[in-house]
């Protein structure tokens, strides 16, 4: 292989998941309102719901401590636990979701499971500690009408971030003027979306390089990094996440239901020059302008700053995937001060997605002035 190139637009479920566990949208819906339906005052409350629909998905630590702060108090329908191996509470591995962890450079994951509790207000106790259908078989990949497809967890999680913007640092809000001094990412909504994808990407070339003896990895590697840590699936639902967020009211307390969104966007005719011009709706609202045809006028800008963003991103993942305390630290400090720069491949990471989404644009039956 000569060349990376990042996924963005799939005919094909990401590494690992089979074709015959993903649903179509309608069947996804389906499920998800559902899950709506068990808050019948809450409804159309979009805001809350999108968060309690997130928290299904992604609900650790770190989104409550660092990424979506405002939401940490928000109580969820299901219990949750994270396992080393989902057959220690009787549940099939297909049923849990791998959460990444490195000891001695080894991908020895922990297990994330939701399950009903005893008091569920529809079922009672008498589902207590089965999975919901909506979270077994990595259900949130989706098949789209047109083909291609979509992780709708990621549009999830990124409307609940847009919708409570904060610059992702480990220090308490009350010492934000400190934030300079160490890795901070400015949006949250890019850390929870794209820029965290990506991030995951570079984060496994440096955990395949270290098991490598700090050898270089091949080509071939890393193109295997990006399309498990960064798939089109996940890609896609990332970019959705910025159009929908731009014209539909998801931050109201009594608007649409969440699956009226998603129905909306993808099913109405009315909203095809959204999901038709998705690429460059995009770009404009990530910061890139001055559109040609060919390339942005400030290309060089936008990389530059998302090198620091990313940089400080892959900090924080690195940090949380290392089970060694002192090592996380070192590793951190090291890439915050620009270490393992030819592993990492920021640059080259970024310029292949951007290269992507240009290639995309490229393709839009009316490309819009970004």
């Amino acid at each position: 292989m000569n060349e990376l190139y990042q996924p963005i637009l799939v005919t094909s479920p990401e590494p690992h998941h089979a074709p015959q566990d993903v649903l179509t949208l309608s069947q996804f819906l389906d499920l998800l309102k559902e899950e709506e339906d068990y808050y019948p005052a809450e409804q159309h409350n979009t805001v809350l719901m999108i968060t309690r629909l997130r928290k299904i998905f992604y609900d650790q630590w770190g989104w409550n401590s660092e990424l979506i702060r405002a939401r940490a108090h928000i109580e969820t329908r299901y219990q949750v636990a994270v396992v080393n191996d989902p057959a220690e509470v009787d549940i099939p591995k297909s049923h849990a979701k791998p959460i990444t962890r490195y000891r001695d450079n080894e991908y020895q994951p922990k297990h994330r499971v939701i399950t009903y509790r005893a008091d569920d207000r529809v079922y009672g106790n008498s589902r207590v500690g089965q999975v919901p259908d909506i979270y077994k078989n990595d259900h949130q990949e989706i098949l789209l009408p047109d083909g291609y497809y979509c992780d709708v967890a990621h549009i999830l999680a990124g409307l609940d971030a847009a919708n409570f913007p904060q610059v992702v640092s480990p220090l308490p809000s009350f010492l934000s003027f400190l934030n300079f001094l160490i890795p901070h990412v400015d949006a949250s909504i890019d850390m929870a979306t794209w820029l965290g994808d990506i991030g995951s990407s570079s984060g496994d070339f440096l955990f395949k390089y270290l098991k490598n003896d700090s050898k270089p990895i091949s080509k071939d590697e890393e193109q295997q990094s990006i399309e498990l840590e960064a798939p089109g699936s996940d890609m896609l639902g990332n970019i959705e996440t910025y159009v929908i967020a731009r014209h539909y009211a998801v931050a109201s307390a009594n608007g649409q239901r969440v699956t009226e969104i998603l129905r909306d966007y993808y099913e109405d005719q009315k909203e095809d020059a959204y999901r038709r011009n998705r690429f460059s709706i995009y770009c404009q609202a990530v910061g890139l302008a001055g559109w040609n045809g060919d390339h942005f006028a400030n290309e060089a800008q936008w990389l530059h700053y998302y090198h620091k963003q990313l940089r400080n991103e892959v900090c924080f993942q690195v940090f949380s995937v290392t089970v060694e305390n002192l090592k996380s630290l070192l590793l951190m400090t090291k890439i915050y001060f620009n270490g393992f720069q030819e592993v990492l491949k920021l640059d080259l990471l970024l310029r292949i997605y951007l290269d992507a989404l240009k290639d995309l644009i490229k393709k839009e039956p009316s490309p819009q002035p970004v």
